[in-house]
């Protein structure tokens, strides 16, 4: 059997391990799957090279990155390694798009552009506006008087 896609999270403070613990919550205990935190102590330098371990361990072929926030700097660190590697990378992870990335990788098949596809197309509908939501929920509720 071959082995799951890893997945490597990578965000400012402890937002990657808080994603990482809320998903294993929700999803039971995950496997192959990382969750670097980038502290304002830390060099950008070192950091990068923590990301870099991973690919000459795991390969870049059998990683998907994620990342908090666009332009960023682990977003930058990992972009930074396509220099040298060519890098599965999505940006702007939300709990969802986690969610969706690793039950994406669970299925049989799966390949790091899959994995990448399933966490965009979780983010889609993963954000509303809920006063918004609540107010057409009424106007529904009048429909039917």
């Amino acid at each position: 059997m071959a082995q799951k896609i890893r997945i490597v999270l990578a965000s400012h403070g402890k937002l990657s391990k808080g994603m990482l613990n809320t998903v294993q919550m929700l999803l039971g205990p995950q496997e192959n799957i990382k969750a670097y935190c980038l502290m304002p102590e830390q060099d950008v330098g070192e950091f990068t090279k923590t990301l870099t371990e991973e690919v000459t361990t795991y390969g870049a072929e059998n990683i998907v990155f994620l990342t908090e926030l666009l332009h960023g700097s682990p977003f930058n660190c990992i972009v930074s390694l396509t220099r040298d590697y060519d890098i599965y990378h999505v940006s702007g992870i939300n709990l969802a798009m986690l969610m969706g990335a690793i039950m994406e990788r669970d299925d049989e098949g799966a390949t790091p552009e899959s994995v990448c596809q399933a966490a965009l197309e979780a983010a889609e509908g993963s954000y509303q506006d809920v006063r918004k939501l609540l107010s057409a929920g009424d106007d529904d509720e009048e429909d039917d008087l």
